[in-house]
C-alpha cells in the first residue's frame, strides 16, 4: 500500500544555499536554474532528466550538497545504486548535517546487500533527527531482513508511534512481535492497523502473517476471503490473442492472495483445497514463496519428486533470498528419510542457475491450462501445443488467460523454463513482495521502495 508524504516541492525547488561558484564563468543563476530542472523532473519521477540536469549542475558546481543529493536521488531511482551511493557520500561530506541524505544512503547500502553500513547510517540519521520518522522504520526492516527480531522490535514500535496512520509500520510492527513471541501484542497491532482505511491487499497481509504463524487460523482465513472476493469481483477474461495485456494487471493483483489462501488452508490442514489456491498463484504470477508453498504439499501429498524439482526451481529465482524455506527443507527431508537422501535428489535435478530467455511464446490457456491457441516461433510449435499449464482456477473462480511461455535453448533443445499471466512480463520481484511494506525514502525516491517481508 503506497504512502503519501506530506512534502513542499514548491520550497524544494526554490531553496538553494548560496554557495561559492567553482567556475568563474558560470553565473549563481545558472546553477539555480539546473537545480530547478532536476527538482521539477524529480517531481515528475523523470529520473533520466533529474540525472542530466543535477549532473550539470554538479559539474558547474561541485561544491554545492544539493547538486550531489539530487544526482544521487535520480541515480536510486534509476536503480544505480554504487552512483547513488557515491553521490550521497559526497553531499554528506559537504553538508554533514543534511536531514535526509544518510537514510538515503542506508537505503542504497541496503539495495545491494551491504546491511552493516546501511544499519550505520540509519543510526547517524538518527542522531542528526531523533526519531525520524524515516531512519526508525528502515532501521526495524534492515534488523528484520537479518533475523535480529529482537533488536528490531523497539524500533518498530517507536516507527509505529511516530506515524500511527501507517498501515504498514503496524503490519510490521506486529510481524516483529509475532517473531518475539508477543502474539497478543501482534493481535493489538493488526487489530490497529485494520481499523484504518486500508486496501483489501493490506488484509491479505495480516492474514499471510497469522497463517504462516499458525495462529488466529480462522480469522486469518476471513481475512483473505475478504480480500479475494473483493479483488476478483474485477477480474476479466480474455477472449484471444489479440486482448493481450487487457486482463493482466487485474489478475496479477490475486496472486498473492491465492497464495495466501492455500498457505492458510496447509495450516488447518486442507492440503488438497490448498492446492487449488497455490497452483492458481502459481499459473498467474510465480515465486519463490508460493514454489516453495507447492513444495510442501507435493512432499505431503505423497510427490516428492515434483516436490524436489519446485524447489530446485525456486532456489534459481532472483527473490529467493526473501523467502524463508525452513519449513520447505524440512518437509523435503522427511520424505525424502534424510537430509542425505534430500541431498542425493536435489544432485538429480538440473535447473539453470542464472536464469535467461531464449524465446517465447504467447498462449491462451483455458482454466485447467489446457492450451487453445498458440504464437511461438519456429521450433516450438509441438512443444506448445502438447503442453498444459497450471490450471488458474479455484473454489468459485474459473479464469481463460493469455500467459507467456520463457523457453531456454539447451544442446540444442527448446525447454519451457517458466510461464506466468500476461504479454509483458512481471514486476521485478521486489514491487511483488507480500508484505507490500514501504521502505521510507525521501519524497523524491519514494519509487523504489521494496523490503522483504
Amino acid at each position: 500500500m503506497q504512502r503519501t508524504l506530506s512534502f513542499s516541492w514548491a520550497v524544494l525547488a526554490i531553496v538553494v544555499p548560496a554557495v561559492a561558484q567553482e567556475k568563474a564563468n558560470v553565473s549563481p543563476g545558472n546553477v539555480s536554474q539546473l537545480l530547478r530542472d532536476g527538482s521539477a523532473a524529480l517531481q515528475r519521477k523523470d529520473w533520466t532528466a533529474a540525472r542530466d540536469a543535477s549532473l550539470k549542475a554538479t559539474e558547474v558546481a561541485p561544491g554545492n550538497s544539493v547538486g550531489w543529493s539530487y544526482l544521487a536521488k535520480a541515480y536510486q531511482n534509476l536503480s544505480d545504486f554504487p552512483k547513488a551511493i557515491e553521490a550521497y557520500k559526497t553531499a554528506i561530506e559537504l553538508n554533514p548535517d543534511d536531514r535526509y541524505a544518510y537514510n538515503n544512503l542506508g537505503n542504497c547500502y541496503r539495495r545491494v546487500g551491504r546491511i552493516d553500513e546501511a544499519l550505520a547510517m540509519f543510526h547517524r540519521q538518527l542522531e542528526v533527527v531523533p526519531r525520524d520518522r524515516y531512519a526508525t522504520y528502515n532501521l526495524a526492516l534492515a534488523l528484520g531482513s537479518q533475523s535480529r527480531w529482537e533488536e528490531a522490535l523497539p524500533w518498530a514500535s517507536m516507527a509505529a508511534e511516530v506515524a500511527p496512520q501507517e498501515i504498514t509500520r503496524l503490519t510490521f510492527l506486529g510481524k516483529t512481535q509475532i517473531r518475539t513471541s508477543h502474539f497478543d501484542e501482534a493481535r493489538l497491532s493488526f487489530d490497529r492497523a485494520l481499523a484504518l482505511p486500508h486496501e483489501p491487499m493490506a488484509e491479505n497481509n495480516i492474514a499471510y502473517l497469522l497463517g504462516d504463524a499458525g495462529i488466529d487460523l480462522d480469522k486469518a482465513w476471513g481475512l483473505v476471503s475478504q480480500a479475494l472476493e473483493a479483488k476478483q469481483r474485477l477480474v476479466c477474461e480474455p477472449e484471444s490473442l489479440a486482448d493481450g495485456d487487457k486482463c493482466t494487471e487485474k489478475l496479477r493483483g490475486l496472486s498473492l492472495m491465492l497464495d495466501t489462501a492455500g498457505w492458510i488452508l496447509y495450516r488447518q490442514g486442507k492440503i488438497k483445497d490448498a492446492e487449488a489456491y497455490l497452483q492458481a498463484a502459481f499459473g498467474v504470477t510465480p515465486d519463490s514463496a508460493n514454489q516453495l508453498h507447492l513444495s510442501v504439499v507435493f512432499a505431503k501429498t505423497g510427490r516428492l519428486d515434483q516436490a524436489v524439482r519446485f524447489f530446485a526451481q525456486a532456489h534459481v529465482r532472483s527473490d529467493f533470498a526473501r523467502a524463508d524455506a525452513t519449513e520447505t527443507i524440512r518437509e523435503l527431508a522427511k520424505a525424502a528419510g534424510g537430509e542425505v537422501e534430500l541431498d542425493t535428489l536435489l544432485s538429480r535435478v538440473t535447473v539453470q542457475e542464472s536464469p535467461r530467455v531464449d524465446g517465447k511464446a504467447i498462449v491462451l490457456a483455458d482454466a485447467s491450462g489446457k492450451i487453445l491457441d498458440a504464437r511461438g516461433f519456429a521450433g516450438v510449435e509441438q512443444i506448445v501445443k502438447s503442453m498444459k499449464l497450471a490450471p488458474t482456477a479455484w473454489p468459485g473462480m474459473s479464469l481463460r488467460t493469455i500467459r507467456t511461455v520463457e523457453f531456454l535453448k539447451v544442446d540444442g533443445q527448446w525447454k519451457p523454463s517458466d510461464s506466468y499471466v500476461g504479454v509483458t512480463p512481471p514486476p521485478p520481484p521486489c514491487a511483488t513482495q507480500r508484505s507490500r511494506e514501504i521502505t521510507d525514502l525521501t519524497p523524491v525516491a519514494q519509487s523504489i521502495s521494496c523490503s522483504a517481508l
